[in-house]
């Protein structure tokens, strides 16, 4: 599996938690945190209907710019 960087950003009170946990399980606070986004995304799958909702708006966005564009 190809990695991606991500920067997040958490409150002190998260990251604390987070550097506790990490000592704990003896496990980065990298993996934690990678755990909980996969779990996130399976408990919170997106739609069909929400994708094709997202497809016709950026369509949408963009053929408003090309016609500004085309009128310019």
């Amino acid at each position: 599996m190809a990695l991606k960087q991500l920067n997040i950003r958490v409150d002190e009170e998260t990251a604390e938690q987070l550097k506790l946990r990490s000592t704990i399980e003896k496990r980065s606070v990298n993996e934690i945190v990678g755990e909980s986004l996969r779990e996130y995304s399976k408990r919170h799958p997106v739609s069909r209907a929400d994708m094709l909702a997202l497809v016709r708006a950026i369509a949408k966005e963009d053929a408003s710019i090309l016609k500004a564009l085309a009128d310019a």
